[in-house]
């Protein structure tokens, strides 16, 4: 599990400040280059490998707004690393309210033969394949 504090900033929301739906879907995929960078792969070396990620389908559930300059934790619940991967992300406002889910999936991507490809060996070695994060 790995959890992060940010601030809802000015690009992140919408014309009644209201942080909108894309920047979930951002913060969800920032917090997972986190999580691989804290397991030994940064953006250089997935690069070097020739790994990318496509995004896939995403389920956003809001249940209270964030809103422009309010600080917020993200916390990743579920990691399921396979063919396939499945982000499960929930934000907390300062009174430590869930606001909002993100379920996200993402897919390797062979940078070199363009095409979507199965989790890398090297890579799930370092991961339990059903392990949750």
């Amino acid at each position: 599990m790995i959890c992060k504090n940010y601030v809802v900033t000015g690009e992140d929301v919408d014309n009644v400040m209201v942080m909108e739906s894309a920047a979930y879907i951002s913060y969800t995929l920032r917090l997972w280059y986190r999580f691989l960078f804290d397991n030994g792969f940064s953006k250089e070396k997935l690069n070097a490998l020739h790994l990318g990620f496509l995004e896939g389908n995403h389920e956003l559930i809001c249940y209270k707004n964030l809103m422009f300059t309010e600080q917020f934790l993200i916390e990743m619940k579920h990691c399921y690393i396979d063919d396939k991967i499945n982000i499960k992300s929930c934000f907390f406002n300062s009174k430590n309210e869930c606001c909002a889910e993100v379920t996200k999936e993402v897919e390797w991507f062979d940078s070199i033969r363009r095409e979507v490809i199965a989790a890398p060996k090297q890579i799930l070695q370092h991961f339990n394949s059903n392990a949750k994060a």
